[in-house]
């Protein structure tokens, strides 16, 4: 900037010098020194001696040359002398860039201070170019403007020095907003109702899977981000927001551009008008995916076991129950097959705990293919195994179908490693009502029958039913 001005500085001193206000011996010697203040400072400025300093810029020292060349060229200068002064105004603003108010009025008392010292130079040695009235009168005026103007620069530099200081907090607590949001995985937004425009913050982009490049979704754009199965839900209650002004807090799964399934948690206030009319709606987003995945983790080995996956006790009873209570509602049929693999113990004891596992797991997966849809198998523990099954329309073929599959995928050769073993299968059946209407007497009564098709041979399957004719339960 300073050599900017400099370059105007000489352009108006050769208009003037064109005009013939200016001649021809201070205009060359004004330009000179111009030039070399210019080439000075610019050395100056690439050799790095600057940083030396305070004040990098060196605004003080370059006001001060440019102060003295002004005084200097209003000394030579016969009939352009109130230019100058217009000059070191000039002067003064580049300094309000820099400078605060203490310092731009010593400057200004020291321009004063200067140009009254070449008033009387001028009286001194070159009397006959001076009309001592007017530049007195110049001066007075000089001297009423520059301390104002310096005062007036004074209040814009705070002004602007305490805009800086207010952007850099924004700044920094912007940032240190969105670096809390990375951590905690919550981002915000806001919606306005009357534009339709939506704001998200840098989080919320990346929760969203969104470029944060690209403007933020809004409308069928958004809502198809939502997973098919949530999104009724939560347009549902982004209309009662905006409708009617209520507050709502969800969770619900989002698809990824990427294909990836996101589960997030919203929670949204609506801002109203004088007339309890909502404008905007402001909310929170937070990825909750890790803990979902933490909840369905606790909830699998709470219900399920972990060797088959396979429901395990817990889970069965809560299944058997509910199965009841509709079973004795709807009037339907229900039965349970308590299975025992013979031969397990011996597979355990001969080749390991790690072929009882193998022989466990492939169970497993052979009891669900010869299973319906509708019917549940569990593990109890050990080798024991339940199967529920339902709507066995009050006969037991499809019960005898069932566990005649049972039996066979019992049956079928086991292979581990470079053995090759086969076991069988003793199961009992229980159907509600004759062995029982509660959940204890079906599972009782289920194992009695189980163990007297095991007593009697193995490989077989007993009704407690068609066992013990008198129901217990």
């Amino acid at each position: 900037m300073a050599a900017a001005s400099s370059v105007l500085v000489i352009c108006l001193l050769s208009a003037w010098h064109l005009l013939g206000m200016l001649e021809r011996g201070p205009f060359l010697l004004i330009s000179a020194a111009i030039a070399f203040w210019v080439l000075a400072f610019y050395w100056v400025f690439r050799k790095g001696l600057n940083r030396r300093w305070a004040d990098p810029s060196l605004t003080l020292q370059q006001m001060g040359a440019a102060t003295l060349t002004m005084l200097g060229a209003a000394y030579m200068a016969d009939r352009s002398r109130a230019v100058f002064l217009v000059i070191l105004m000039m002067v003064l603003t580049f300094g309000v860039l820099r400078l605060g108010t203490r310092a731009l009025l010593i400057y200004a008392a020291a321009v004063v201070s200067g140009y009254a010292g070449v008033i009387g130079l001028l009286w001194m040695f070159k009397r006959h170019t001076l009309d001592l009235r007017l530049e007195l009168v110049q001066l007075l005026v000089f001297a009423v403007t520059m301390p104002w103007f310096a005062l007036m620069g004074g209040y814009i530099s705070g002004l602007r020095d305490q805009l800086k200081t207010a952007l850099r907090r924004a700044r920094a607590n912007e940032s240190a907003l969105a670096e809390s949001q990375r951590l905690a995985h919550i981002g915000s937004w806001s919606f306005d109702l009357a534009t339709g425009v939506t704001v998200w913050s840098a989080e919320t982009y990346r929760i969203f899977g969104i470029d944060p490049d690209q403007p933020a979704l809004v409308g069928a754009e958004f809502s198809a981000l939502v997973h098919p199965e949530d999104r009724e839900q939560y347009m549902r209650l982004i209309q009662n927001a905006s409708l009617q002004a209520e507050n709502f807090d969800i969770e619900y799964r989002i698809k990824l551009p990427s294909g990836a399934v996101r589960w997030v948690h919203t929670i949204a206030k609506p801002v109203v008008d004088d007339k309890g009319l909502a404008t905007v709606i402001n909310g929170t987003v937070m990825d909750i995916t890790e803990r979902k995945c933490a909840e369905e983790q606790v909830r699998q080995l709470a219900h399920f076991d972990a060797l088959t996956e396979l429901p395990n006790r817990n889970l069965l009873i809560e299944l058997l129950r509910h199965a009841l209570s509709r079973t004795q509602r709807c009037h339907t049929s229900l039965a349970l097959l308590f299975i025992d693999l013979d031969g397990f113990k011996k597979v355990n004891d001969t080749l390991g705990h790690e072929a009882g596992d193998f022989v466990l797991a492939t169970f497993a997966q052979r009891l669900r293919a010869c299973l319906r849809k509708c019917d549940t198998a569990a593990r109890l523990g050990g080798d024991e195994f339940v199967v529920l099954v339902e709507d066995s329309e009050s006969s037991l073929f499809n019960v005898s179908a069932i566990a005649e599959r049972v039996l066979a995928a019992a049956s079928t050769p086991f292979r581990f490693r470079n053995h090759e073993f086969v076991l069988s299968a003793s199961v009992g059946v229980a159907t509600h009502p004759r062995a029982g209407t509660s959940v204890d007497a079906l599972i009782k009564n289920a194992d009695i029958a189980m163990y007297s098709a095991k007593q009697a041979g193995k490989n077989s399957w007993r009704n407690w039913a068609e066992t013990f004719p008198a129901p217990g339960g």
